[in-house]
């Protein structure tokens, strides 16, 4: 699922946070969505800023009014996807769910899963730092001053999610989210008898 830069401005209210007001977010992530758009049409490289506010419906000097390049604006455009998927996680915590409990990564899938075209093709055109950088962000700023959760396992945390998401909708999603948090949630891919203890294999 991915924003439609027509649509109303407090819809978009919804899903991204309060650091900008409805109209810049707005601008904001029309520009993102532009870019997305044109990497239907030409690879990522070749696209320019005159394609990009072209399509998105703005000027050249508000594009530069927001971003230096093109891959910061397709970094915020992820990183208000990330932001609202920290913000429904945190209200169901207040609930009494935890954060990286089988209820977490079932949501994260599933939440993720709406915009897993944008996802995709940052991973095809080789910008899937912007997807760890992203969260790591929110992590950090987010969720480890509220819960005290040690930086390593918010890291480990929020990579290994991205890549088993990555890998689950690349491998057409054959497994139900339920399935594949129990899988995690078990502990069972990370046990001792998972590895060699060395790399010739002998323990």
């Amino acid at each position: 699922m991915m924003l439609q830069c027509r649509a109303k401005e407090k819809d978009m209210a919804e899903l991204f946070g309060k650091k900008y007001t409805n109209r810049t977010r707005f601008t904001r992530m029309c520009i993102g969505e532009a870019v997305f758009s044109l990497m239907d049409k030409k690879p990522y490289e070749e696209i320019r800023v005159s394609d990009i506010v072209k399509r998105a419906g703005v000027s050249r000097m508000t594009f530069y009014h927001y971003y230096e390049q093109k891959e910061d604006a397709l970094a915020d455009y992820f990183h208000e996807i990330v932001n609202g998927y920290v913000r429904e996680r945190s209200e169901i915590i207040k609930k009494g769910g935890k954060f990286h409990d089988p209820g977490s990564i079932e949501h994260a899938l599933k939440y993720f899963d709406q915009y897993a075209a944008f996802i995709l093709k940052l991973v095809d055109a080789h910008l899937y730092h912007i997807i760890l950088e992203a969260m790591n962000s929110f992590m950090m700023e987010r969720i480890q001053p509220v819960y005290k959760i040690p930086p390593y396992e918010l890291y480990f945390y929020g990579g290994a999610l991205m890549n088993v998401f990555v890998m689950w909708e690349k491998n057409g999603k054959r497994e139900t989210p339920e399935a594949i948090a129990k899988t995690l949630a078990s502990g069972a891919v990370f046990t001792a008898d998972t590895f060699p203890a060395s790399c010739d294999g002998n323990r």
